[in-house]
């Protein structure tokens, strides 16, 4: 009993330390399930707050972001609208425009310097006023030039407010038409020494040309259209930022062009140098959690404004384009970023807030982009609407510090929960093994017991018995053990006279189930003996073949094959008085009751004949209802189709009555007529008068006409794939070999059927009967 107790307590211990880990597992799953549950309500929560903190956060700024600009732009239109408006007045103040060119305040002292080949004022008149080399002859600036530059005079009393005033701006000035880009510009500044300096070979080209070569062609698209300048919201046009060459930082340049009165030629250009300094300044100063930042892109992603962490964070590459005509630009494009994620970002298409997920360096980051209110953009070659973006990016991990915080102490908590847990179960487990082993002690004595007691008996000793200690499972198990060993000593005692009887009444058994064997095997002798009889029969009552040749005018041949020992196929040719009656039918079912059935059928049709009995109507309603009476007489189920046909030799006329299968006849010259028999009357059997329904017609046979009758087991025939035989098939036999004596006809048929099924059984009886007129 040692290796039973031993497997007791491994068994046990097993058990128990099985189902403590399963406890463990379940309860860590639960744990995590938990864990899991809780971090996604908190994300789901942290989603809606942190897209609801930067969509607050991001158009709040592009709002103050689109006022600083619309500000700037409304000035610049107030100041064109008065400048086109004195264009458009024209003559009618030209007088007040010359007086004011004249005036000593206003008149513009202009200085030539040789060494640049520009002409230019002093920094005491309110205005720098420039004009290039090229508009001068020989020091001296070009009559028509210096008049349109007295003309402009007047702008000197307004400019310097405009300036002033409004929007913040760096430079505020006026350019005279294409052929004469004169420049004048508030607040004073050493235009011609700057652009020297900044710019070498300026003076060489038109202004306009060299500073920003297609812009005025750009314009005169607009007015090539009808209507053209109507159809704009604003002839406000941008530029792309730059870095001002009087060192001013970050300069956008922003034009208004001046049309002449019929609107059909350039007069000139108003304009408006704005510092994005201020700008840029307040968006590098936005701060998103710890590390986020905004930033300010155009249409084509160059970055305008980042602080430098977040251009590093971007890993934007900063470079200058340099040219040999107009002013250098700042170029630092996204789809030039060397993080994959910002490279692949595209500016929003809407007027909704884009929120995309990147991996920037490793960690995901949040950037949301807006985009701001339309402008038109000029960038070298044509004009386009342009919408810049404003973007914020923030580390997802700096925006959601709370879940993490949460998910680090759930995990604390779960490793907590599952180490104390692994405690318990240790402890529980050693306690109850110490149980199990007081217990497995105590039941081992006993069952040292209940072993010993079995041993003896192996050995023969059945008066062995055991002593019960106990009312347990264990103590009722000894009892059980000392019953058993009772009866096993009384069943020894008595063995030899128990096989005896046992052995005598299986003989006695043996006896009687020969006896019934030897009664089985009579019977199915006599009973196969009265089958073969009633087949007998059955073929012996068919027509001869003699007996169908007697008949005179008809070549008539018959074949009929019962599907078991005893068919339920009728068929007959009977001659009386000149009149032949035909007579084909096919009784539900098949075998013995059948048989006997197809029996009556014959009996009741020729029993009629001979009666003279020459209505074909009434005859066949008869024979219904003898049928009909011994159905119920014998209590059966069956029925049978029946068509009987009347032939009469004079005229060759052929009478169909009652219901069976279609009557094919091939004429002579081969047509093939199939007449339809459902209409002639009811299944034989079913009711006792069927006469209403009972109908009649007559076919006409012509000599060489084949007629031939079959019951379904011939069409319904099925090959090994259980295909049917088919009447098409049939009616193909018998259209062939119609030329044929009927009896080659009738063997044609059976041979092709036959071919057909093969050696598959043959489940319904087989009737064929071929009527040629000769």
């Amino acid at each position: 009993m040692t290796k039973f107790n031993t497997k007791f307590l491994l068994v046990t211990g097993l058990s128990v330390l099985i189902g403590a880990l399963l406890n463990m597992i379940v309860a860590r799953q639960g744990i995590h399930r938990l864990s899991e549950k809780s971090t996604r309500e908190i994300e789901s929560g942290l989603n809606v707050a942190t897209r609801e903190y930067l969509t607050n956060h991001i158009e709040d700024k592009a709002q103050h972001t689109n006022f600083q600009l619309n500000h700037a732009y409304s000035d610049l239109e107030i100041f064109a609208n008065i400048v086109q408006q004195s264009s458009d007045l024209g003559q009618d103040i030209e007088p007040m425009l010359d007086v004011a060119g004249g005036l000593p305040t206003l008149h513009d002292k202009l200085v030539y310097n040789p060494k640049g080949n520009w002409f230019q004022n002093g920094p005491d008149e309110p205005a720098a006023v420039t004009v290039w080399g090229y508009m001068g002859d020989r020091g001296t600036v070009l009559p028509d030039v210096q008049r349109s530059v007295d003309r402009s005079a007047w702008l000197d009393l307004l400019m310097p407010s405009f300036a002033k005033y409004g929007a913040s701006k760096l430079q505020l000035y006026y350019v005279g038409p294409r052929e004469q880009p004169f420049a004048r510009m508030v607040p004073y500044t050493d235009t011609g020494g700057a652009c020297d300096k900044k710019y070498p070979g300026h003076n060489e080209k038109i202004w306009y040309d060299f500073f920003f070569p297609g812009l005025v062609d750009s314009w005169l698209e607009w007015i090539k259209k009808p209507d053209g300048l109507k159809q704009l919201k604003t002839q406000i046009t941008v530029l792309p930022p730059y870095e001002d060459a009087a060192g001013g930082g970050m300069v956008m340049t922003v034009f208004h062009p001046i049309w002449s009165k019929d609107r059909k030629a350039f007069a000139g250009s108003v304009g408006i140098d704005l510092t994005l300094g201020q700008l840029i300044e307040s968006i590098k100063d936005v701060k998103l959690a710890q590390t986020g930042f905004a930033f300010l892109a155009q249409s084509d992603g160059n970055v305008l404004a980042v602080n430098d962490p977040g251009a590093v964070t971007l890993g934007l590459q900063a470079s200058s384009d340099k040219v040999e005509a107009g002013v250098g630009l700042l170029t630092r494009r996204l789809k030039d970023s060397k993080e994959p994620g910002i490279a692949g970002l595209t500016p929003p298409r809407a007027d909704q807030i884009d929120y995309h997920e990147v991996t920037i360096s490793g960690q995901q980051h949040i950037v949301v982009l807006e985009r701001l209110s339309a402008l038109n953009s000029w960038a070298g070659s044509t004009i386009a609407t342009e919408h810049w973006t404003l973007g914020f990016v923030v580390p997802k991990a700096e925006m959601y510090a709370s879940l993490i915080a949460a998910q680090e102490a759930i995990e604390q908590s779960r490793t907590t929960i599952v180490t104390t847990q692994i405690l318990i179960t240790m402890a529980s487990f050693l306690v109850l093994m110490l149980g199990v082993y007081l217990v497995s002690r105590k039941m081992t004595g006993e069952l040292v017991a209940l072993s010993t007691g079995a041993t003896r008996m192996r050995e023969g000793d059945y008066g062995v018995r055991i002593q019960v200690n106990s009312a347990d499972e264990i103590g009722q198990l000894g009892v059980a053990f000392n019953e058993m060993a009772s009866e096993i000593q009384a069943y020894t005692n008595n063995l030899e006279e128990l096989v005896g009887e046992r052995t005598r009444a299986l003989e006695k058994a043996n006896e009687e189930i020969s006896e019934l064997n030897a009664k089985l095997a009579q019977e199915n002798i006599r009973l196969g003996a009265e089958l073969n009889v009633a087949r007998q029969l059955q073929l012996m009552v068919l027509p001869a073949p003699a007996e169908l040749q007697e008949i005179p005018g008809l070549d008539i041949a018959g074949y009929m094959a019962p599907a078991d020992e005893v068919g339920g196929d009728y068929y007959d040719v009977l001659r009386s008085d000149g009149m032949v009656k035909i007579g084909i039918g096919d009784v539900t079912g098949h075998g013995l009751e059948s048989g006997v059935l197809m029996l009556m059928v014959q009996t009741a049709v020729r029993t009629l004949l001979a009666a003279n009995e020459r209505d074909p109507k009434k005859f066949l309603n008869i024979v219904n209802k003898v049928i009909y009476q011994n159905i119920q007489r014998i209590r059966s189920d069956k029925n049978l189709s029946l068509t009987l046909l009347d032939y009469s030799d004079g005229d060759g006329k052929l009478q169909l009555t009652g219901q069976h299968e279609d009557l094919i006849i091939v004429r002579k010259d081969g047509t093939l007529d199939r007449v339809e028999t459902m209409g002639l009357g009811l299944p034989i059997g079913i009711d006792l008068d069927i006469s209403d329904f009972i109908g009649s017609i007559e076919v006409q046979l012509e000599p060489g006409d084949v007629v031939t009758l079959f019951s379904d087991g011939i069409t319904e025939a099925e090959d090994s794939s259980e295909e049917q035989y088919g009447i098409d098939r049939l009616c193909q036999v018998i259209s062939r070999s119609h030329e044929k004596t009927s009896k080659e006809i009738k063997d044609a048929i059976i041979e092709d059927v036959l071919a057909h099924v093969g050696y598959n059984k043959i489940h319904d009886d087989i009737t064929v009967l071929v009527i040629k007129r000769v």
